[in-house]
């Protein structure tokens, strides 16, 4: 961030001639506030706004599992935060665990562990609990990924309030607010695509030299590969797509620049896989996960927000209610859409504006997958369909790379709002700003929080010590997702869970919210499932099913039936298994009948 003091470009008319590269003017740094003070100003106004509307019962509650605990994300990350110090503690293989999935447990190289965020928090990790990083890494991650697109844009205009509007369109995008409510980790840290960015703008600018360029890009290019993989290739189709742009816009004079760029890009890719090696030998020596169904974006979603959130509108409410809920993390909204195009069209002599507004273009048309739609429904095959089934590609999602649409739209934003023009022009330039910004606000959910926590007194006062033997199979019962994972990593992994939902390509399907598929089945009994119960029993060596209190009627006449006995600890019931040599094969038939 200090770095920024080095002399901050502004696009200008310049900008519009031949030179090889956007080509831009210097400035000198406010006179009152250095830009690492500016940058410091952006990170506590993003954190301020994120705490007033969005996160603060995280915050508040940080000890409390309590983020949509419906859905198997929160807890699983809650789990991975836990699962990497205990793995490096114990000199355990951190991409493969007997832990979940017992006895034989599952591999972790095509599951999305976030090892960057585990290791920075391991300290908090420790001390406080993984609940309480989970807390509070989701409460920070739409600050910091604004605060490092305000870099980006402070960077490219030497203004801080343009930056400041560019940096809370990308890090308070529909996509970073969707995928932070859902908690999931691996997609709403996103700081550094912004970074990467920013250093190629320093290498540009000769603010830093190639060697530095290449072994900080390589730095941050292995982390995002450790955060997710996804977002690396698709980051990597990105940057393909951008050099051959990049070729084409740069003339005759910039391509060698191009090409050079180019070439150190290329470098830091190979110490970045360098650096990765460990993580990818073992993902290219384990099976991938499971086809599932390619999502792209609908065209309508760039548009129609999230249902309730359609401002008392009642077609737009019919629409937003439409099947295309997983289109949601698209939403730009018209007013930003609007100022993307009168941008194109009045700076349109500006490389740079030409660049990145063909880049919008492709990135959108890519987001839509192989077939596109427009409000659910069918439009047509597109050429590039073929491509989302080779094997890197068959399990990205090609909505996910809205992240970067919205990541040049920021960019955009701070640009319109930076060029020198009337004080007129100026206002309505800003105008439209804010109506972009109060559609994305407008359009907001807020999170999906309960007002307790989801982790049973039985772990967090050491029960579980008492009635367990350590390493110990169990099978946890509960509607909360993923409820035996956050046990168990709020135990310190004190007993190992048979079940788990980690990923839809590799976990069973027909199952519950991380309930193991033979235990899940007995709710519609048959002598059939009874046996498969009791075999599966049997067979992974179950030592007790911990059913959470607010299940056990359901579930009392269930287990009663097949032959075992609970009792209450707490909030839990306890069912010893004992190998199941009490449990009944076959039920009379008057016990199907009730």
């Amino acid at each position: 961030m200090g770095s920024l003091g080095a002399g901050s470009p502004e696009l200008t008319q310049a900008d519009a001639g031949g030179a090889g590269r956007f080509r831009a003017h210097r400035r000198l740094p406010s006179a009152h506030l250095s830009p690492a003070v500016q940058g410091l100003i952006a990170l506590a106004a993003y954190a301020a706004v994120a705490v007033a509307f969005l996160v603060r019962p995280l915050i508040l509650h940080a000890s409390w599992a309590q983020l949509d605990q419906k859905s198997p994300d929160p807890n699983f990350y809650a789990w991975s935060l836990r699962w990497w110090p205990y793995a490096i503690g114990h000199g355990l293989d951190p991409l493969y665990t007997h832990q979940i999935g017992a006895p034989a447990g599952y591999a972790l190289a095509w599951i999305t562990t976030i090892p960057p965020l585990a290791v920075l928090a391991t300290p908090l990790t420790l001390v406080a609990g993984p609940v309480v990083s989970f807390s509070l890494l989701t409460a920070a991650a739409m600050p910091v990924s604004a605060w490092a697109a305000f870099v980006l844009c402070r960077r490219l205009t030497g203004k801080f309030w343009p930056a400041l509007v560019g940096g809370a369109i990308f890090g308070f995008s529909a996509y970073e607010l969707t995928h932070d409510a859902a908690g999931q980790l691996n997609l709403a840290y996103a700081l550094l695509l912004p970074l990467l960015a920013y250093l190629v703008v320093l290498w540009r600018d000769n603010s830093i030299g190639a060697r530095t360029f290449v072994i900080l890009a390589a730095i941050g290019l292995a982390l995002q590969f450790y955060l997710f993989l996804e977002t690396f290739a698709d980051l990597t189709a990105i940057a393909v797509i951008s050099f051959l742009l990049g070729l084409v816009l740069a003339g005759r004079a910039g391509r060698p620049e191009v090409l050079r760029l180019a070439r150190l890009v290329a470098l830091a890719y190979v110490i970045a896989l360098v650096l990765a090696a460990p993580y990818l030998v073992s993902a290219l020596s384990t099976k991938a996960p499971t086809l599932v169904a390619v999502s792209g974006a609908d065209l309508a979603s760039l548009v129609i927000p999230a249902p309730g959130r359609t401002f008392g509108i009642a077609w737009l409410a019919r629409l937003a209610a439409g099947p295309v809920p997983s289109s949601h993390a698209c939403y730009v909204g018209i007013p930003l859409l609007v100022l993307a195009i009168l941008l194109a069209v009045f700076g349109w002599s500006s490389r740079l504006v030409r660049f990145l507004s063909c880049l919008l273009v492709l990135v959108i048309a890519a987001s839509l997958g192989p077939v596109a739609y427009l409000d659910g429904h069918r439009l047509a095959s597109l050429p590039w369909g073929r491509l989302w089934h080779l094997p890197i590609l068959r399990n990205a999602w090609p909505e996910r790379l809205m992240l970067f649409a919205f990541l040049v739209l920021a960019i955009m934003t701070a640009l319109w709002l930076a060029s020198p023009s009337r004080v007129v022009i100026s206002g309505l330039r800003w105008l439209l700003a804010c109506l972009a910004i109060a559609a994305m606000a407008l359009a907001v959910r807020p999170f999906d929080v309960t007002s307790r926590s989801n982790v049973p007194s039985f772990i967090t006062a050491g029960d579980y010590r008492t009635q367990l033997k350590p390493g110990e199979i169990v099978v946890v019962v509960s509607q909360v997702g993923d409820a035996g994972m956050l046990w168990q990593a709020d135990s310190g992994f004190y007993l190992r869970v048979a079940g788990g939902y980690i990923n839809a390509g590799v976990s069973q399907r027909g199952d519950g919210p991380g309930i193991p598929a033979p235990v899940y089945a007995l709710r519609h009994a048959s002598n059939f499932k009874i046996g498969q119960f009791v075999a599966y029993v049997k067979g992974s060596g179950i030592g007790a099913i911990l059913v959470d209190v607010s299940q056990e009627p359901a579930w009392a006449g269930i287990f009663r039936q097949v032959g075992l006995v609970g009792h209450r600890v707490g909030n839990v019931v306890v069912y010893p298994t004992d190998g199941c040599r009490a449990c009944l094969t076959r039920l009379p038939r008057a016990a199907f009948s009730q």
